[in-house]
């Protein structure tokens, strides 16, 4: 399970960037990530090959 409060600063941003659902659905999980990029990879993995943009 992700834990925000391990996480980098570009993935806490990243992860706060995305829509609620998808926060629960991988607070949900067994994944470990903590960076960026495994958020990244997980979403787009996930979602079929397109990870969400951040929005500014």
């Amino acid at each position: 399970m992700p834990e925000p409060s391990k996480m980098d600063l570009e993935a806490k941003l990243y992860f706060q960037s995305l829509p609620p659902a998808l926060q629960e659905q991988l607070m949900q999980s067994a994944a470990d990530l903590n960076t960026k990029e495994d958020l990244v990879r997980y979403c787009t993995n996930l979602l079929g090959g397109h990870a969400p943009e951040v929005q500014s």
